[in-house]
């Protein structure tokens, strides 16, 4: 059962912040895409761990992303501290690329 339940939260959560992100911050370093492959592998057990003990929280953020409403990079900022390190530095990236 707990496989089930993981390889849904993966379906309708994880995998969209991976597409999100890549959509988002496309054109990185290798460095970042790192980053980024290290942050999600941290935060996947973050993430489904939440979804058993917050369900309600867990489909408000799948929502939200699916939705547009919620940018992924700001759920994964708050799953670990390595998370919001590469986020920080993913949107001076961008920031410095746009300016």
């Amino acid at each position: 059962m707990h496989e089930f339940f993981a390889a849904l939260i993966s379906f309708f959560l994880i995998d969209p912040l991976q597409s999100a992100m890549a959509d988002r911050f496309g054109n990185v370093s290798r460095e970042q895409i790192a980053s980024v492959t290290t942050c999600l592998g941290e935060a996947t057990p973050v993430l489904i761990q939440q979804a058993y003990e917050a369900p309600w929280q867990t489909a408000t953020q799948v929502v939200g992303i699916w939705s547009g409403m919620t940018p992924p990079e700001e759920i994964l900022a708050k799953t670990t501290t390595g998370c919001a390190e590469t986020v920080g530095a993913l949107r001076a990236s961008s920031e410095q690329g746009q300016g």
